[in-house]
């Protein structure tokens, strides 16, 4: 009999699964990849049994006899949730996911290898302590033990469609190196600065330095406070009561004229990984809200403390959930942590243990700068002269593909030369890439090998301020607001990670590779970062706002939230003195749009004649600027906000650079309200006619009008922002699938939620493609340090990266509706949770 294609095989079983027939097929393959979760199962390599107890939502509380057999266990369990997503993640970190997914993710694989983000790792492994080492190498030991229990197919669902497909593939065993590649992703996406650099040089060659600075404000905007408020370096440390004097400017950087092709290039690169990452249209730095209230404010005595990290949304989420427990804690296992972890990283990464809990927000220090290097052939200059590039030849192996293509890396005192890759992937086999010509190179801090990892590890074991910052001091990459809080009533701040000392330049534009002046001169001391204990006021808000005022000596960075979220969320707290348990966890929905209240009176203030167009300006009056999902108002503000900079900023910015609603083009609204002839209001496509403000903002509300007609209703009671807003999670690796029911298998929900880009409740869209969200907060942890088991969280998917079992999915509804559940930690409420009971048993 002749054999089938392979096409039509991989149609049929689609067909089968998609289409929901009760087949022998559609169950088998659906359901034989999901995991064992109660019973008895030998592991190998464990010292003693393990018990993995797993509540309602499947997340598995691990308990272990010593700190080897509990990292096996952590990375057995992640192996049975979620091993295709850690699979395709390290293939991502390696750049080789093409190898997988085929030739549109060649791009993706050539940025990586350029990057060089697992060579890092492979260098970073002889940095960690022997403690986690052991770590690293028994979470792999269980990750193994899973891999080898089954046949490939049986892992996950995707296999069998990718083997449907042709793919004739077995995963590799798990190593140490591919956790540390995969946190030097995770680190990479939380501070790409040099994305808004990218863009910025842009923006100025197309029209000019003094038009393109009044595009970025600058910080502070009135009335917008820091993380800290007070704190100064003296003698080479930092001070957190002291005063400081206002710390010097740095000088700005070349043009980059010669070399816009080269930035540009960047770009495009950026946005193929930002597509695989799950953002595709958004770029550059993702957002958090982070605080803490001491004891004395609030009902119960003891600290609270709320994080809500806000990523692509997807499925499965970017975090899962654990406990991982020591029966008896001593020295040699002092883990007793629960909280939320990434897959395929040992530990837990935002949590709590017996005695502290600490949560996280991207500290937006800038650490990458994009540097222009004169290169000629093989060559970059350096001051007067040039001197050789390190060059060395990557095989890509492409899905489909029978021989294996190349790419050229050169790399510089400054970093790979990421600008030689868009040309050689247009002309594969080529190896020639030009005469003299401007280059761009990544500067990243990320890049020398650190201790992340170390870091993560000591954080789940503190149990003092003391050890929590010693912790914080082993962190390279990414730099972060790390917040702290314990049983005690103590709180605290510090900024961790590495902090680049620059000479010339201030890293909001390319710097000239060729002038020493602009190199960086090393990074700030650890003891020299800002940080805070108990401060007077009895709150720490870090919502991505200035670190500190103007005061610190070393330049932070230029691209900070202009605090909406911060301010709104210190106010909140001061208002709610003593804070309930309760209180705090309706922070996280609070969808107030603080913006509104910056542009609003001026929109009611325009004369509107079509009596239709003033129907929806009417729909604004009175209205109390919160963002939820069935206001009106919210609906039609978004949407005039869409309307008000594709009339002010298209008519002179080319498409690659149209704005969209982000904090920093809310800035640039806010002040342009405030003037009404500046020239950006003026349509440079109506010869003959200047336009001002309120021409702009009355074209922006009758096209918001029609927009808004045509995606819902004419009758204004009908408007509702959740219909124009909605959280659907897709699978960044299926979820696109040119094939429908292959979407359908992965994707998840039209979930209408409100909120938007600067309220609390941070539901980002990109309005250049529509209002449904693209970033929103991964996960949400309210952190109770008056009891074991007071404690809250919720996940933005669920425990379970499984299309088909009930844990993939479990969490959302709760989490779209601003709902958290029972965060337990003592074993006797862990018991009383429990729905499932796995023994993990070593062989013989």
């Amino acid at each position: 009999m002749r054999r089938a294609p392979r096409w039509l095989l991989f149609t049929v079983i689609v067909l089968v699964l998609a289409l929901g027939t009760f087949s022998s097929l559609a169950i088998g393959t659906a359901r034989q990849s999901l995991p064992q979760v109660s019973g008895r199962l030998v592991v190998p390599g464990l010292g003693a049994p393990v018990e993995v107890l797993r509540d309602r939502y499947g997340v598995p509380q691990i308990y272990a006899d010593n700190a080897d057999d509990l990292f096996q266990a952590q990375g057995y369990v992640n192996a049975q949730d979620r091993f295709f997503e850690m699979d395709v993640r390290r293939h991502l970190a390696a750049g080789r996911l093409s190898e997988l997914l085929g030739p549109s993710r060649v791009q993706v694989d050539a940025y990586a290898r350029t990057l060089g983000w697992r060579r890092t790792a492979e260098a970073e492994l002889s940095l960690a302590s022997s403690s986690t080492r052991r770590a690293l190498d028994a979470y792999a030991a269980g990750v193994n033990a899973y891999l080898h229990s089954r046949p490939t197919t049986d892992l996950s669902l995707e296999y069998s469609l990718l083997a449907a497909q042709g793919l004739e593939y077995e995963p590799e065993d798990w190593t140490a190196v591919d956790t540390l590649a995969w946190l030097k992703v995770v680190a990479w996406q939380l501070g790409s600065n040099h994305e808004q650099e990218a863009e910025r040089s842009l923006v100025t060659a197309t029209v000019g330095t003094d038009r393109a600075a009044s595009l970025y404000p600058r910080f502070p905007l009135d009335g917008f406070d820091p993380i800290l408020s007070r704190g100064a370096v003296t003698g080479g440390t930092f001070d957190p009561t002291a005063a400081g004097t206002p710390a010097p400017g740095a000088g700005t950087a070349v043009q980059v004229q010669a070399a816009l092709d080269a930035v540009a290039s960047v770009r495009s690169l950026d946005r193929s990984l930002n597509e695989v990452l799950g953002a595709p249209g958004l770029g550059g730095e993702t957002s958090a809200s982070a605080w803490v209230v001491s004891g004395s404010r609030t009902a119960t005595g003891r600290p609270l403390l709320g994080n809500d990290p806000q990523l692509a949304v997807a499925i499965p989420s970017a975090f899962t959930q654990v406990g991982l427990h020591c029966r008896v804690a001593s020295a040699a296992c002092a883990y007793d942590v629960t909280g939320f972890a990434l897959a395929g990283v040992p530990g837990v990464t935002v949590g709590r243990n017996t005695t502290v809990a600490w949560g996280l927000s991207g500290s937006r220090v800038d650490a990458q700068d994009l540097v222009l290097e004169d290169v000629v052939g093989d060559s970059v200059r350096e001051g007067a002269g040039f001197m050789p590039l390190e060059s060395r030849v990557e095989s890509l192996t492409v899905r489909g593909e029978d021989q294996p293509r190349t790419l050229t890396v050169r790399t510089g005192r400054h970093g790979p030369l990421v600008s030689d890759i868009v040309p050689q992937l247009a002309r594969p086999g080529t190896t020639e890439l030009g005469d003299r010509h401007e280059a761009v190179a990544v500067r990243w801090t990320g890049t020398a090998p650190g201790r992340t990892m170390d870091a993560l590890l000591a954080l789940d074991r503190a149990r003092s301020f003391e050890q929590f910052r010693a912790a914080a001091a082993l962190v390279g990459a990414p730099s972060l607001s790390l917040l702290y809080a314990d049983v005690a009533g103590n709180i605290g701040y510090q900024l961790a990670g590495a902090v680049p000392v620059r000479g010339r330049g201030d890293g909001r534009l390319p710097a000239p590779g060729w002038d020493p002046a602009y190199d960086w001169t090393g990074t700030v001391a650890a003891k020299a970062l800002p940080w805070t204990y108990n401060p007077p006021a009895g709150v720490i808000v870090a919502a991505n706002q200035p670190v500190t005022g103007q005061v610190y000596p070393h330049l932070l960075g230029s691209d900070f939230s202009y605090g909406w979220r911060s301010q709104q969320l210190t106010d909140r707290l001061a208002d709610a003195d003593p804070l309930t348990v309760d209180q705090a966890q309706g922070l996280f929905s609070d969808d107030t749009s603080r913006v509104a209240a910056d542009l609003v009176p001026t929109l009611l203030k325009i004369k509107v004649s079509d009596s239709w167009v003033a129907e929806g300006q009417r729909t604004m009056v009175g209205w109390d600027y919160t963002a939820t999902a069935d206001s009106a108002a919210a609906a039609y503000f978004n949407v005039v906000v869409h309307n008000v900079l594709k009339a002010t900023f298209r008519d002179e910015l080319p498409a690659d650079l149209w704005p969209t609603t982000s904090d920093r083009w809310y800035a640039v609204l806010a002040t342009l309200m405030k003037q009404p002839k500046n020239p950006w209001w003026d349509d440079v496509t109506t010869p003959g006619k200047v336009e001002t403000r309120d021409d702009i903002l009355l074209r922006a509300m009758t096209d918001a009008r029609k927009e808004i007609t045509s995606l819902m209703a004419r009758d204004t009671d009908e408007w509702q922002w959740g219909r124009l807003h909605h959280v659907r999670l897709r699978s960044p690796w299926f979820g696109r699938a040119w094939f429908r029911p292959v979407r359908a298998l992965f994707n998840r929900g039209h979930y209408p939620v409100g909120g938007g880009v600067a309220a609390l409740d941070n539901t980002s869209y990109d309005d250049r493609l529509g209002y449904d969200v693209v970033r929103a907060p991964a996960l949400r942890i309210l952190a109770d340090l008056s009891g074991a088991d007071g404690s809250r969280w919720v996940n933005q998917s669920g425990v379970s990266g499984h299309a088909f079992d009930e844990h993939y999915d479990d969490q959302t509804q709760l989490w779209a509706t601003g709902r958290l559940w029972p965060l337990v930690t003592s074993r006797a409420a862990v018991e009383t949770a429990t729905t499932t009971r796995l023994d993990l048993v070593p062989n013989g």
